[in-house]
């Protein structure tokens, strides 16, 4: 199934490790998400604002987090239902 474009603000709680940032969880829609796995992490850029992504997953779907690092604002980018 193709990744739905979401592109909302959201809230999302991370640890702070050793210079990483972990995402565990992210609020959506009146919703909280529990994250069980970050697959991936990589970074982009949005104009001159850095952005640092996770693609993660709650066990039953997967979704695309993204942190732009200048104005502080986390975002799901996308989801993918059932994968």
């Amino acid at each position: 199934m193709e990744p739905t474009n979401i592109d909302k603000i959201i809230k999302v709680g991370a640890v702070f490790k050793g210079g990483t940032i972990i995402p565990r969880w992210f609020d959506y829609n009146n919703r909280r998400y529990e994250i069980k796995e970050v697959n991936y992490q990589w970074d982009d850029w949005e104009g001159q604002e850095k952005l640092l992504l996770f693609a993660v997953s709650d066990g039953t779907n997967s979704y695309e987090l993204s942190l732009n690092l200048k104005r502080i604002i986390w975002k799901l980018e996308k989801v993918n239902m059932g994968s």
